[in-house]
């Protein structure tokens, strides 16, 4: 009787409850710890657990009393009484959980719970989860601890969904933010605006960068034709025509043009956009614009090194080719001149040999001096050959292993035949051969010679000493002559190509013969230097290197 006397009581909770239930604000976690907190009160349960269905478990989403520790708990639906109400629909009651085998026994233990009642919570016919309560106590509640559940769990169930509902679409709009801030700091960071234009509302929507590009405020409404606007003038038909196209057929466009910013400032800018469609047709136009100023001037940058350095390979090969035409014309120039010497010299020779046996002394030392000037012109000519070549070779010559005697000897016979008596060969050296150019060293050797018996006394040796050097690794070829050796002003520019005077001698030339000796040097990664200058005589060195070559 006493528990009938309390029912009125008990009825103004339960719509005081409801009425709670019903005006509770949009928070689904405090929104369930209101009505377990209500529920246990009204039943004087030890616990009260609101359970929701996540797959094949039941999960703990708020509890209070002695079951609060296990919020997040998961329960198997197959094995317990929660998941066999969400099944059946039903409310059911447990007297004794040890005597009961539609209850998880061991789950049941560890909390401490003899009985319980749970009553699904329905939304639009489906059970999505249960309400319960619990008792440490054997049949601890009745028939009115059932019908308060129910009376409960009816609001409940119904309000709970719109609660779920809230707060899915809370967490949505929460990711959505989350996203649109991520995508607006992305698109900072590599200077990407969106935009959409609405073809129906002709309402066209720009994102914050898109805004930042243009240099616009947030209060600043954009259309399509100011947005056209800012494209430079010679830009704006190729925008439009884009749209056009869009609109037309759906055609999507990727376009870097000029564009002036709201402040004045002269930009480039890459422009995307596409057509997006619904069943009526294009919806809507999509796309991105990106600020690719730094890009672009890139871009001018490397066109403008391209063509220049394309410009530069255009002239160096017109070079090569004026050069080649040179050397082409000096070939021919040497063949022509070159010929007809040889062919007089060798008649003076013949003729001077004539003379000599029939004991005309006189006349034949005469063609021996004509001889002498003519092997001289020839010698010009080929130190002038040789220098044309040598001052545009650009790189090292092409070595090969060559004889060394044979380098003495073809280069001794280039001389006249009274000249070649005078050369003494020193060999104090085991080296056999060295990697050259045999026609550049010739070259070189032989100038060394002519100079060395040009300016010796008449009739006096000049030595050809061959030596090793460790220290660096070469040949040294020395020229020794016995004359008065190089005036002091002249030696710190003797191997350069200009007017020199040697001491001693009568007047001044070109004297390109040294010069030509130091670039067949430099091109064979050797040296030559004056190595002895006296009044006694001159020594020259050519620093022949025996290092492999690279």
């Amino acid at each position: 009787m006493a528990h009938l006397a309390l029912q009125p009581v008990r009825l103004e909770r339960i719509i005081q409850m409801q009425s709670l239930i019903v005006q509770a604000a949009f928070d689904l976690d405090r929104f369930m710890q209101l009505v377990v907190d209500n529920l246990q009160e009204l039943t004087h349960a030890m616990g009260a657990v609101v359970e929701l269905v996540d797959g094949q478990d039941m999960v703990y989403r708020a509890a209070n009393g002695c079951m609060a520790p296990y919020v997040g708990m998961r329960l198997p639906q197959a094995s317990s009484l929660s998941g066999l109400c969400v099944r059946t629909t039903d409310v059911l009651i447990c007297n004794d959980a040890e005597a009961d085998p539609r209850v998880d026994l061991v789950a049941c233990r560890r909390v401490g719970v003899r009985s319980m009642v749970c009553t699904p919570l329905r939304q639009g016919g489906q059970a999505i989860g249960v309400l319960k309560v619990m008792s440490s106590q054997v049949a601890a509640f009745d028939a009115d601890d059932e019908q308060t559940l129910r009376l409960i769990a009816d609001v409940l169930g119904a309000a709970l969904g719109k609660q779920m509902a809230f707060d899915q679409l809370t967490k949505a709009e929460n990711r959505l933010r989350a996203s649109e801030a991520f995508l607006d700091r992305t698109g900072r960071a590599a200077g990407v605006g969106g935009w959409e234009l609405d073809m129906r509302l002709n309402e066209l929507i720009w994102s914050e960068q898109t805004r930042r590009i243009h240099e616009v405020d947030a209060a600043w409404q954009p259309t399509l034709e100011n947005a056209i606007g800012f494209y430079a003038p010679e830009a704006q038909p190729l925008i439009r025509q884009a749209v056009a196209r869009a609109v037309q057929d759906g055609s999507s466009w990727d376009l870097e043009l000029p564009l002036r910013t709201a402040k004045g400032r002269a930009i480039w800018v890459r422009t995307c956009g596409e057509a997006e469609h619904d069943q009526d047709g294009i919806a809507r136009l999509i796309g991105a614009i990106q600020d690719v100023t730094e890009h672009r001037m890139r871009k001018d940058e490397l066109q403008r090194e391209q063509q220049l350095r394309n410009e530069i390979e255009h002239h160096e090969r017109e070079t090569r080719a004026l050069l080649a035409e040179r050397n082409d014309m000096l070939n021919v120039l040497a063949h022509e001149v070159r010929q007809p010497l040889n062919n007089a010299s060798a008649a003076l020779q013949s003729a001077a040999k004539v003379l000599t046996d029939v004991q005309e002394e006189v006349a034949s030392q005469r063609l021996s001096r004509a001889r002498n000037v003519m092997g001289q012109v020839l010698a010009s000519i080929d130190n002038t050959l040789a220098v044309a070549a040598l001052l545009v070779r650009p790189s090292l010559a092409e070595r090969v292993d060559a004889d060394i005697d044979t380098l003495i000897d073809v280069t001794v016979a280039d001389l006249a035949e009274e000249q070649r008596e005078r050369i003494r060969v020193d060999r104090t050296t085991a080296t056999r051969t060295a990697a050259m150019d045999m026609s550049l060293m010739r070259l070189a050797l032989r100038n060394l010679l002519s100079n060395a018996l040009k300016f010796s006394p008449p009739g006096a040796p000049v030595t050809l000493r061959l030596s090793d050097s460790d220290a660096p690794l070469a040949l040294l070829l020395d020229v020794i002559d016995q004359g008065p050796g190089i005036a002091d002003e002249i030696v710190p520019n003797m191997f350069e190509r200009r007017v020199r005077k040697e001491a001693g001698s009568q007047g001044s030339g070109h004297h390109l013969g040294l010069y030509i000796v130091r670039r067949v040097m430099e091109l064979h990664g050797g040296n030559v230097l004056l190595h002895r200058n006296g009044t006694n005589g001159v020594t020259m060195r050519l620093l022949v290197s025996l290092a492999p070559s690279d």
